[in-house]
């Protein structure tokens, strides 16, 4: 996503993807190490049961799971970017009675083909985040308004490859 950054509808695209990759993580990890002694269910009092509860008291990966059905269902997840756009022209400074040494027409012409820039994004943050919660769902709506989509999934990411890895290192 980083390097789409600055392209809307492809970091769209690669949120979509994020979300439904990262609610994948757990699904395979139960598929693949469900009959080994000890991994026990998700309702059970083995090492996944007890992941699951941890699991459930973490906001993002209860916000992890809404958003991607909500991408799922609905469409692309909402989000905001900020931007800056940054303006600049060359000035020719005459001092009063002198002559320039640029033709009038060159300067006009000059301006009248200047553009403006494209805006760079400086940051994208979720919205509206609302519209994915079930009345009465246990994550709380304001921890997600306006946090940084980037930071965000950073930090599941980072959750969740600490549990793959103790995964693998009990289970493999």
């Amino acid at each position: 996503m980083k390097k789409v950054f600055q392209d809307d509808e492809v970091f769209s695209f690669n949120l979509s993807s994020f979300v439904e990759a990262a609610r994948s993580i757990t699904l395979h990890m139960q598929k693949q190490y469900g009959m080994k002694e000890g991994f026990g269910k998700k309702d059970g009092n083995e090492w996944y049961g007890s992941k699951v509860a941890e699991m459930s008291k973490q906001p993002n990966l209860r916000f992890l799971i809404k958003a991607r059905n909500y991408s799922e269902k609905e469409g692309p997840i909402p989000t905001g970017a900020t931007r800056s756009s940054v303006f600049s022209a060359d000035l020719i400074l005459v001092n009063e009675g002198s002559k320039t040494e640029t033709p009038e027409s060159e300067i006009t012409e000059a301006l009248t083909t200047l553009e403006p820039p494209e805006p760079k994004t400086l940051g994208r943050w979720f919205w509206d985040v609302s519209r994915y919660l079930d009345k009465g769902d246990k994550v709380h709506a304001p921890e997600f308004e306006k946090s940084d989509v980037i930071e965000t999934c950073d930090s599941i990411i980072e959750y969740l490859d600490n549990l793959v890895n103790e995964c693998e290192k009990k289970f493999s």
